[in-house]
């Protein structure tokens, strides 16, 4: 634990101005009103809503001033801060604490001097060696020049009249999905290229394929585990086709690639500051890189995820803020420390959102931990309340210590608020049983007596008292492809069974198992779906009580056998 000094009239540089660098600055001068303090921030702007830029892009944020959380001359004012925007900084003199910048309007390099230097200098677009890349018609978006340029062709090709408009999305990631809207309000059609088996691979395949089947019914083509293997450019530098490794040849007008984001390392990197395996620069837990005096927050140092342990950058302002706050306090002399992140994200993809927090069940399973899944499907306030719209969940515990360790959700309403609170019972250490006992405001418009969240807490109690098993919906693929000789019970209606139901299932309603069990062998497994669960789990309870003991629920039921929003 170091002791906290006051730092006189010392001077504090700040080089990157976006979540992070501001984060800091103002956390700096909040410690220490002598404390000189400079930001070096080679864009024109700083402090702006990066997450905003695709809904600036599409027009639901129609003014550009809307993004920009301060500009260089209110921050200045507030806090007394020195901002010099369009100076690049070059290089770092680590052992003489001396910096050389490039004054971007003048095209000059000058030095400057530090006692204190904290880095924010973020993540950067990867890009990938291509024929034909440089194309004046291929995008990134990182910057608010990105998105003014994206916004300024959108609106070349509409006032072209052209009827037949193509956008290929090389990359299934955030911010491509989050164009999409853009892109269909200005008549496109879009093409997603994803070398992965899924577009969002960060998330469980049990999620995604709800979007992806939403995407697709509204046209929107998906190619997965192909990449962009070819650009072909007419002679006016605009690419009109691309071509992938799958052999497919995808019409272009516009092409957007967003392959992901690497950290800033470059200035550090060159300082001789430690960078870490994951291409990060290398921090301790009060965001000191390797060398005295200089700290790093934001996109382009390491988080620990505290959950897995994992150490990288996570790209989420949520992070670079805490992160900035951390480092500009330790710069004033304190000595607090940044705990690290259990993770938790949320991006909306036209009128869906879809939510994480913790791990995915296949990153805990790639950890070794014996994890389990439960999937409920439940209404975002109480049914009988007008606007009610499903959720569909999947939460991740431990096993062996029964802790909750992730969740991720996806529907049109609610998801933020229980991504939210999970995310509080994770950071709490509640286990999945204690979910059942969350007390949360009900009010019909809101929520349910019985919320989702207390809904995944009971039916993991039902788990722990051994009173139901579940099949996951891939093992249920699996049995009924080898052909095992098993019972699978529809519990739903007539009519429901009739408008879709699981081959080789049984019809027998919940309220009429009692008079129909002799149809059944209580020798043999039966695994038994409705809806949602709820009437299976009836219908459960009703054979275990007459002595049937190889009986389970489908994990998720029919609707998450179907996958459809």
């Amino acid at each position: 634990m170091r002791d906290k000094k006051n730092m006189g009239n010392g001077r504090v540089v700040i080089i990157g101005g976006i979540a992070a660098g501001t984060s800091a600055a103002a956390k700096c001068r909040r410690q220490d009103e002598d404390l000189e303090i400079i930001i070096y921030e080679k864009d024109k702007y700083i402090s702006y809503g990066t997450c905003g830029l695709p809904y600036f892009v599409s027009g639901k944020i129609a003014n550009m001033n809307k993004l920009l959380i301060n500009t260089p001359g209110l921050f200045s004012k507030r806090f007394n801060i020195d901002v010099r925007t369009e100076n690049e900084v070059l290089s770092i003199d680590a052992k003489n604490k001396k910096i050389l910048i490039r004054d971007l309007k003048n095209n000059k390099e000058f030095e400057d001097h530090y006692d204190k230097l904290i880095l924010t200098t973020g993540s950067i677009p990867i890009k990938i060696k291509m024929e034909g890349y440089g194309a004046r018609n291929i995008f990134v978006l990182k910057t608010l020049k990105d998105a003014l340029d994206i916004k300024k062709y959108l609106e070349n090709i509409k006032n072209t009249g052209k009827e037949d408009k193509n956008a290929v999305i090389i990359g299934g990631g955030f911010i491509g999905l989050e164009l999409l809207e853009a892109y269909l309000e200005g008549g496109f059609k879009v093409s997603i290229i994803e070398k992965d088996s899924q577009i969002l691979p960060m998330f469980d395949r049990e999620i995604i394929e709800y979007l992806e089947n939403y995407l697709e019914s509204l046209g929107i083509r998906i190619f997965k585990n192909e990449e962009a293997k070819k650009l072909i450019n007419r002679d006016d530098n605009t690419v009109i086709k691309v071509l992938t490794s799958g052999g497919e040849s995808l019409d272009a007008d516009m092409v957007f690639f967003g392959i992901g984001t690497k950290p800033n390392n470059m200035l550090a990197a060159g300082a001789g500051i430690k960078i870490a395996k994951s291409g990060a620069i290398a921090v301790d837990e009060f965001m000191q890189t390797s060398i005295d005096d200089i700290y790093a927050a934001g996109d382009c140092c390491e988080c620990e995820n505290l959950i897995s342990g994992d150490r990288r950058s996570y790209n989420l302002a949520t992070i670079a803020n805490r992160q900035g706050r951390t480092a500009g306090y330790n710069a004033a002399g304190g000595s607090e420390r940044f705990d690290g992140s259990i993770v938790t994200s949320i991006i909306k993809v036209l009128d869906i959102a879809i939510g994480k927090t913790g791990l995915s069940l296949k990153e805990a399973k790639r950890l070794g931990i014996d994890a389990g899944c439960i999937e409920v499907h439940y209404g975002s306030h109480a049914g009988y309340y007008p606007g009610a719209e499903t959720m569909h969940m999947l939460v991740v515990f431990d096993k062996k210590s029964r802790k909750l360790i992730g969740l991720e959700a996806i529907g049109r309403d609610g998801i933020d608020k229980r991504i939210d609170i999970a995310s509080a019972a994770i950071k709490g250490g509640l286990g999945i049983e204690d979910l059942a006992s969350i007390e949360m405001a009900y009010q019909p418009a809101f929520g349910s007596a019985r919320d989702s969240i207390n809904i995944l807490g009971m039916i993991a109690e039902n788990i722990q008292k051994e009173e139901v098993g579940f099949v996951d919906i891939p093992e249920m693929r699996e049995k009924i492809k080898n052909g095992d000789d098993m019972i699978i019970l529809d519990v739903r209606s007539a009519k429901e069974y009739d408008a879709g139901h699981i081959e080789g299932a049984i019809l027998i309603p919940v309220d009429d198992i009692r008079s129909n069990i002799n149809m059944l062998d209580p020798g043999k497994e039966t695994i038994i779906y409705c809806r949602s669960g709820y009437r299976a789990y009836l219908a459960l309870r009703v054979l275990a009580n007459h002595g049937f003991s190889d009986v389970k629920l489908l994990n998720g039921s029919y609707l998450s056998w179907e996958r459809k929003l």
